[in-house]
């Protein structure tokens, strides 16, 4: 099932290995918990918004005040999260979005689901005016216990008669998509995204020159990129951290729009290009794979290994606590995990998850440095075809299936020295 053609570039595969970007990425926002200042009494009078009349049309308006009423909105919320009390935590989110108050009722969930206990301080450093009244705000995030931050987050506020309210824009807002070309892609965006999308621009060329020179394919297809700063802007990209997604079936990708909440939160330090870096390098990974062999048709571990391979994505900490503790399983089991993800019937914990993907993508990486690329395929779409995986397996690899197990666990336990 193939979407266009693709030549092989006449340059040297090239390999190295570090963070990624699979499907669905587990969300950095707000994982680091943290103890919570003294915050305001829940019932302390909200402060009064600024002038709509002024606020996100220029740069008259009292920054400080703004500053400070975002400040009390975010006291409000880490002192709703450790006393585990949704109803205080939902009275600081915009609720004239359904799609966002359950978004924010998940991260609210995942927060306090071991019940009360200490919650990250969330400080205020920076503000932006953007159009219709809303703010952006750069947030860091501190540990518990702790006075420096590990991460910085960028939300969106609004002000209302009840304070500073968490939001984002409403997709009626957005207007028209605008379009941007690279010279590999097109970009698909909104207004709402002008002072961002150069950045994101950059990226997604940086994926383009990773990607074709590791795998040495070059797709005759031009893929779009749609950019979505909301969670309501694109009905396939609503899954709480999701950061990028392929849509098999289309020439489409779609990404979490840089400084917004779906890009979750960056590590002290660190940019959050490089975290849309290794997603999209994922993304990306598995349109081109796809037009060599539909991923409906193998494996997801040779599916989600390629994309992890290619992002050099192989999480090296999950795989040696896995092998020291006996925890890793066989790559049948991991694409089983990867299929079925968290559905509530199958108890996989997003451990699990994280832990098959690292497998595929150690396993795809073993595949790749033994037979090479063309027989990885080769194996893919005999496979793909016949539907018969022994045979299959023993034809372009050379070795029995049961043996190639064997083989990738013995080279990742000397790769890491176990």
């Amino acid at each position: 099932m193939e979407r266009g053609k693709i030549r092989r570039r006449a340059t040297l595969l090239v390999g190295a290995a570090l963070l990624g970007g699979a499907c669905v990425s587990p969300a950095a926002l707000g994982r680091a918990s943290a103890s919570t200042p003294a915050a305001p009494p829940r019932d302390d009078p909200p402060p009064t918004p600024p002038s709509s009349a002024t606020l996100g049309t220029t740069a008259v308006f009292d920054e400080a005040e703004v500053m400070a009423g975002i400040q009390q909105t975010l006291d409000r919320q880490a002192a709703a999260r450790s006393t585990a009390d949704r109803d205080a935590y939902l009275a600081t989110i915009d609720q004239r979005n359904l799609t966002w108050r359950r978004i924010q009722g998940e991260y609210f969930s995942g927060e306090t689901a071991r019940g009360p206990r200490p919650s990250a301080t969330y400080r205020v450093t920076r503000i932006q005016p953007k159009p219709l009244d809303y703010v952006k705000a750069w947030i860091d995030v501190i540990p518990p216990g702790q006075s420096l931050p590990d991460a910085e987050a960028v939300w969106v506020f609004r002000p209302t008669d009840e304070g500073w309210l968490h939001t984002e824009i409403l997709n009626e807002q957005l207007g028209p998509r605008k379009q941007l070309e690279t010279e590999h892609f097109t970009m698909l965006y909104y207004e709402w995204d002008d002072d961002v999308i150069d950045r994101i621009a950059a990226v997604a060329e940086r994926t383009f020159a990773r990607v074709s020179t590791k795998t040495g394919l070059v797709p005759t297809t031009r893929p779009t990129i749609n950019v979505n700063p909301t969670y309501g802007s694109h009905s396939a990209l609503r899954g709480f951290g999701t950061l990028a997604l392929f849509m098999s079936g289309t020439d489409q990708i779609l990404i979490r729009s840089l400084e917004s909440f779906g890009a979750g939160a960056t590590p002290t330090g660190g940019v959050p290009e490089d975290r849309l870096f290794v997603a999209l390098t994922h993304e990306y990974g598995h349109f081109v794979s796809n037009i060599v062999v539909s991923l409906a048709r193998i494996p997801k571990w040779m599916s989600e290994g390629y994309a992890e391979y290619v992002a050099e994505n192989l999480r090296p900490e999950l795989m040696i606590g896995a092998l020291r503790a006996g925890r890793n399983v066989s790559l049948d089991k991991a694409s089983e995990i990867i299929e079925w993800g968290e559905d509530p019937g199958r108890n996989f914990t997003l451990s699990d998850i994280v832990l098959a993907y690292s497998e595929s993508a150690h396993a795809t990486q073993y595949f790749m440095d033994r037979f090479g690329q063309d027989r990885f395929f080769g194996l893919a779409k005999e496979f793909a075809e016949t539907r018969r995986w022994d045979p299959s397996f023993q034809n372009n690899a050379g070795i029995a299936w049961p043996d190639f197990e064997r083989d990738w666990l013995a080279w990742a336990r000397q790769r890491y020295g176990l």
